[in-house]
């Protein structure tokens, strides 16, 4: 097991502020093993506890060493900060490190609100009275209620990487809740982190929204302690953002044939790659920037998107509602639409051939030429 340490950096002056440990594991054949996988695993038995406890002692005697303006967070599970010596555990931490309770910043979710309410109003008491700050960590993505805050002393909200994700994107509710977010962190006197940010076009926005701490890959991804008291001994305290101009999702490769219907008409096109937020389509020429069009994937998908960059026969489109995993490593629209329900709202549909459900706007539904030229597409 090892801890890596990813900067967060005050947008005033670039500054790093504190880092966040974040648990590594190598396994010696599968290499590095996602904590995605190794986590809940370790969760289902006591061994999180174990493992709780040892990433407390690394990082904050990791900490010891940096400069006491810089804080360390550390991850804590709901079944650590529900075990009956967890306070114990953090104050014999802080006393065998050295650390300054301030400098320790325990990050927790909302999970830790379903157990016993007064077993957790207990538990944060004994904290607050050790002096260690709280943050509540991935804000907005579980069962959230403004009564957590009313209730527990936390120091901090940090705004999760998923309303990031999709800040920048045509659907602007991400870029409120983000708004929304912060205004009640600054309301109630907290700090906010936003997490995830890897792009200027991201960054610009977050700030503009009121953001005063960063984490993520356009500042620094985390990094080994031997790296951290590197580029400290270098005075690089200051960290310049560095990254893309715009925010693309993690793209993968296919070649899917579908259906472009824009206006009365439908094109055959080829996907060329595709990701949550938007998709490279590869068989018409003559589109346009901006132009909206309707994605039909089969079974029942449509997607609603507009275009946003066009090189000859390819487009690249993003979508209006982002895509969601359909738990076996594909994407998929949130909702599938009856071609049925769609021939009763007056759209004209050929016949359904092989249980496909695609749909196919008739010949002589057109009353309008095509505005643009569709070309054939093989492998290539």
């Amino acid at each position: 097991m090892q801890l890596h340490y990813q900067p967060v950096v005050r947008t005033a002056d670039n500054m790093v502020v504190g880092f966040e440990a974040l648990m590594r594991w190598e396994h010696p054949e599968r290499g590095y093993v996602s904590p995605a996988t190794f986590i809940p695993a370790a969760e289902e038995t006591s061994l999180i506890n174990n493992l709780g406890e040892w990433a407390l002692h690394r990082a904050c005697d990791d900490a010891v060493q940096w400069p006491a303006s810089v804080r360390v967070a550390v991850n804590v599970s709901a079944r650590q900060f529900t075990n009956p010596g967890f306070t114990a555990v953090v104050a014999n931490v802080l006393t065998s490190s050295g650390l300054e309770p301030e400098r320790l910043e325990l990050e927790l979710t909302e999970s830790v609100f379903m157990g016993d309410s007064e077993t957790t109003d207990s538990i944060f008491k004994s904290l607050k009275e050790l002096g260690v700050r709280l943050a509540l960590d991935d804000f907005g993505t579980g069962y959230s209620s403004l009564s957590y805050l009313r209730s527990a002393p936390f120091d901090k909200i940090k705004v999760d990487k998923s309303f990031v994700d999709s800040c920048t994107q045509q659907d602007q509710n991400s870029a409120k809740i983000i708004t929304a977010i912060i205004g009640l962190s600054d309301a109630l006197g907290m700090e906010t982190t936003v997490e995830g940010v890897e792009a200027f076009d991201q960054l610009e926005l977050v700030c503009g929204r009121g953001a005063k701490l960063i984490q993520g890959g356009i500042y620094a991804k985390a990094m080994p302690q031997d790296e951290v008291l590197q580029r400290m001994a270098a005075g690089e305290f200051c960290i310049q953002p560095d990254g893309p101009e715009r925010y693309r999702a993690d793209r993968r490769s296919v070649f899917r044939r579908i259906g472009l219907i824009h206006e009365d008409h439908r094109y055959e096109a080829v996907m060329r790659d595709l990701s949550k937020t938007g998709a490279s389509i590869e068989g018409l020429i003559g589109v346009p920037i901006d132009t909206g069009l309707v994605l039909d994937l089969g079974a029942g998908q449509l997607a609603v998107c507009s275009v946003i960059r066009v090189q000859d026969a390819m487009i690249s489109v993003e979508f209006e509602t982002p895509l969601v995993s359909d738990g076996a490593g594909g994407l998929v629209t949130r909702h599938r639409v009856s071609p049925y329900a769609l021939a009763a709202a007056g759209m004209p549909l050929a016949s359904l051939s092989g249980g496909s459900n695609s749909l196919t706007i008739s010949a002589n539904a057109s009353t309008s030429k095509p505005q643009f030229l569709q070309v054939t597409v093989g492998r290539h």
